[in-house]
């Protein structure tokens, strides 16, 4: 059993590096739907360090390895079992409803959006490149600026901003389409 300093420690460690590790992640991650797995390896892999070494010191730059470690060896054991895949539905109903909030003059549907036209959303950003669904994990979700995520997807501004309206300004034909099916 985890004694109660422990705890608050890692409570504080887990609260102070969360946004900065899971950036990383998300970023480096060829899959989002890996991304809670490696998460939750890498906090696991830091209680169990301040169990078994009370007197070590653990900072931002430790668990940033920790997860740069995680990360690489998550996909070396993926690419051995011969498990990849590029992305999948999200599972949470926080991640599935992470495209209610678009805030752009795009009208991807006028009405409530029905898990179902999420799915078909997240089947079509499947589709597209990884880093498509990064930029839209990064701005929906995480509620990143575009600055912030051309810098950490290492491309200008231009090009996300790119990447973001004209996958939104299909992703509103398709709708549009699926909704004129439907009727």
């Amino acid at each position: 059993m985890v004694d109660q300093e422990t705890l608050h420690l890692f409570d504080e460690l887990y609260y102070s590096t969360y946004e900065s590790v899971l950036t990383y992640v998300v970023c480096n991650c060829s899959n989002i739907e890996n991304v809670k797995d490696i998460m939750q390896n890498i906090y696991l892999e830091v209680l169990k360090k301040l169990e078994k070494e009370k007197t070590f010191l653990i900072n931002k730059a430790y668990i940033m390895g920790i997860a740069k470690n995680k990360v690489r060896d998550y996909y070396r054991f993926r690419y051995k079992n011969k498990l990849v895949s590029l992305f999948s539905f999200m599972d949470s109903k926080e991640d599935i409803y992470l495209l209610d909030t678009v805030s752009s003059d795009i009208d991807i549907e006028s009405d409530l959006i029905k898990e179902e036209d999420i799915q078909f959303i997240w089947a079509y950003l499947k589709k597209k490149k990884v880093v498509i669904a990064k930029i839209f994990y990064l701005y929906y979700y995480m509620d990143f600026e575009i600055k912030e995520i051309a810098e950490k997807v290492h491309m200008s501004e231009s090009n996300v901003k790119n990447y973001l309206y004209r996958t939104l300004k299909e992703l509103n034909v398709f709708m549009k389409k699926r909704g004129e099916r439907n009727e």
